[in-house]
């Protein structure tokens, strides 16, 4: 191909995609307008708003190359061109039909977004409704048959040649001006810039990194103020506390600058509550025309702002919950009459912050939760009935609960709202609800604001280091033993309302985890609370409160990828797990109860990885730690044989490409020192010269295997040859 074919290819694409954003913009302004319409019908602003989207259409249609939508908004201008001439107001037949229209053109999006041509078939059927209104006839001209749809592609416009401009027929004689807001909309996106969310998580993990070294270089200025203080020479010790001060300077300006970096890229993640909100009018209207019920929607905090994923998460959660409020929660015209109530029901969808997470809320001043249906339905499904009457309405959130004796196609549809529930905490949120008898229900969604950044708490979990979301930490304390009480075999700490479930983190989370007895019969526990769920977890120590970049993490095997959100990495290069607290609470029914006195101690093997690519060490450290061993990592051979002095390593496995201290290096110090000279030493490189393995085997290697055949069940099957299975011994 060409370069100018390819260059004519290129700019085809771009012109179909920015009409796609084109079409989902007048998709949205068109329901919102012909809403407005069917309340006041007269009202000119809205119908002129109605009539430039489908002039403008029209031309960008024709300039994109898709004739199908290009006949459909010219038919419809026709047809509102003559209503316009006739001064008459819009009809509920337009307004239905404009719907309709509304709905071609989000479908059309989708399929220019997918790669596929909008056909003829798609929007036929419409145009021979606007043509059966006699429109056509009434102009003098006969009416589109759906075959002239059929047209060749126009001629792919240059950045020098714009679109040709419409026949003189076709042009609107006295087109309409365009509104402030419109303008101001035109003359903005000329300085905006389209980013897709792959860069902008690549952006976030750099400035994530930035963090991690300003935080990283925090202490080193009162590091550095210590060791000028025993400088001998009073002249040189003036001069170097000097720099000191200025060191300490900039590492503040580092911190600040970084911290401002990391905000302002989470802010471009975020979007409005706004954008996941524009299909609910629509939504509530649709349902209320089907089965009889008039209702108002009413929509606050739209300008609050949520990173993406969290937001597009919400909006199947938000249609299910509005469809429902309609359909379950507002009485009918008759009922509400008899209670006093206006005819036309309220449904509330608000959104507002709490600490660091967003609240939004779908209420409806309807009659309530039907809690004598709710027990029936348990009873019929042979469910146990809870006593309390909030744990009762909880049961709405099973997974295919409904009390609908027949399934519709408007709300609940056999499914009931575990589906909500499931979203929800899918990204670390909470659901609740509430109701007040015969005032209405509401739906409290709970979520955090960014699933990316957060605050969270660094606690020790049996030597190591694991991130808990401050969001949900409601006090941290020292506990004795005595302080504890048993109910059914279940630990619990006595509290004002309910017994609260006491239980080991490291017992839930598994291997490389293990329970350790409180060295004084105390320990450091965690009040962990998501909406109305609670849960003391025991930890060997509170280490930090920082805030973390989190990443997604894969992880093979159920309950144990179920208490994980992810991973971080801290400011001295070791990983830390993110607990993913919701699942953790949900699952407290099959929770063990803390261990203070374990009947036995396992020992597990212990294994250091030494590695300067974190990419590697936390490969690495994920297969070995799965398979039972207990791993400890190092950046280098100089920080290896540091951590080497300190405690018993049963084998190594390392690098030889390291910086100030390397593999090979590192294994002639394990085999000159009387203390490791016995310690079983792997080299994991990607040095693959028969000379290169010669070195690493003189040096006193073990084994060497290559990274390029890198392969995790040979190096498991090395390590168990070594040292044996990572299952541990008992003692």
């Amino acid at each position: 191909m060409s370069d100018s074919g390819a260059a004519s290819d290129s700019l085809a694409a771009r012109l179909t995609l920015t009409f796609a954003a084109e079409l989902d913009d007048s998709q949205r302004t068109l329901v919102a307008d012909t809403l407005a319409l069917e309340r006041d019908p007269s009202e000119a602003e809205r119908q002129r708003s109605v009539f430039r989207i489908m002039h403008t259409l029209k031309g960008a249609a024709r300039a994109a190359g898709v004739p199908a939508i290009e006949s459909l908004c010219h038919a419809m201008e026709t047809e509102l061109s003559r209503g316009k001439a006739s001064g008459a107001p819009l009809s509920p037949s337009h307004l239905a039909l404009l719907l309709t229209i509304a709905d071609a053109f989000a479908e059309a999006s989708q399929q220019l977004k997918r790669g596929e041509k909008v056909t003829d078939d798609g929007v036929a059927p419409l145009l021979h409704r606007i043509a059966g209104r006699g429109s056509a006839a009434a102009s003098g001209s006969a009416p589109r048959q759906v075959s002239t749809l059929v047209l060749p592609a126009p001629p792919v416009p240059t950045p020098a040649m714009p679109p040709a401009p419409e026949k003189e027929s076709d042009a609107e004689p006295n087109p309409p001006e365009a509104t402030p807001d419109q303008t101001r909309r035109i003359t903005d996106s000329d300085d905006q810039v389209r980013i897709g969310v792959a860069s902008l998580d690549g952006l976030l993990a750099v400035t994530g990194e930035v963090l991690r070294l300003a935080s990283r270089m925090e202490d080193q200025p009162t590091n550095l103020t210590r060791a000028i203080e025993e400088i001998d020479d009073p002249t040189m010790r003036t001069s170097m506390m000097q720099l000191a001060r200025r060191f300490d300077s900039d590492v503040h300006v580092l911190h600040t600058l970084s911290s401002r970096l990391i905000d302002s890229v989470r802010r471009l993640r975020q979007r409005p509550f706004a954008d996941i909100v524009e299909a609910l009018p629509r939504v509530v209207r649709d349902v209320s025309m089907s089965v009889g019920k008039p209702a108002e929607l009413i929509v606050e905090g739209g300008e609050l702002e949520a990173d993406r994923p969290v937001l597009e998460m919400l909006r199947e959660p938000l249609l299910h919950l509005v469809r429902n409020a309609v359909d379950h929660g507002i009485e009918p015209p008759a009922a509400r009459a008899a209670a006093g109530k206006p005819a036309e029901g309220i449904v509330r969808v608000k959104a507002a912050m709490r600490a660091d997470r967003l609240r939004v809320t779908v209420s409806d001043d309807g009659a309530g939760l039907n809690v004598d249906a709710l027990r029936r339905r348990l009873t019929a499904l042979g469910l146990p009935i809870p006593r309390k009457t909030h744990e009762l309405a909880q049961s709405v959130f099973t997974e295919g609960f409904t009390t609908r004796e027949n399934v519709t196609e408007i709300s609940g549809r056999g499914v009931g709202l575990g589906i909500v529930q499931t979203a929800v905490e899918s990204v670390g949120g909470t659901v609740d609800v509430s109701w007040q008898p015969g005032a209405g229900t509401t739906f409290t969604m709970e979520v955090p604001v960014t699933v990316a950044v957060l605050r969270a708490v660094i606690v020790d979990v049996s030597g190591h280091p694991v991130a808990i979301p401050t969001a949900y930490v409601e006090r941290v304390t020292r506990i004795g033993r005595d302080e504890i009480r048993t109910i059914d075999g279940v630990s619990v700490l006595p509290d004002e309302d309910s017994p609260i479930p006491f239980v080991s983190l490291a017992g839930r989370l598994g291997p490389p985890f293990r329970d350790e007895p409180p060295a004084d019969g105390r320990v450091v526990a965690l009040r962990l609370a998501a909406g109305s769920r609670r849960l003391m977890v025991v930890v060997r120590d509170v280490i930090d409160e920082r805030e973390i970049v989190m990443h997604a993490l894969d992880i093979t095997g159920g309950s144990r990828k179920s208490m994980l959100a992810g991973a971080t990495l801290l400011p001295d290069g070791s990983v830390a797990l993110v607990v993913d607290v919701p699942a953790l609470l949900a699952n407290r029914a099959s929770n063990q109860s803390a261990n203070f006195a374990p009947a036995r101690v396992v020992v597990r093997r212990r294994i250091l990885i030494v590695d300067d690519s974190i990419t590697t060490r936390s490969l690495e450290e994920s297969v070995l730690g799965a398979s039972g061993y207990d791993v400890k990592t190092a950046v280098d051979g100089a920080q290896a044989w540091e951590i080497l002095q300190n405690g018993e390593w049963d084998l190594v496995v390392s690098d030889i490409e390291m910086p100030r201290m390397d593999g090979i290096e590192l294994c002639r110090k394990i085999r000159e020192s009387s203390r490791t000279q016995s310690l079983p030493v792997i080299l994991v490189t990607s040095l693959d010269k028969a000379d290169d393995r010669m070195r690493g085997l003189a040096a006193g290697a073990d084994a060497y295997i290559t990274k390029s055949s890198f392969d995790q069940d040979v190096l498991l099957d090395t390590i168990r040859q070594l040292i044996g299975r990572g299952d541990g011994v008992t003692k």
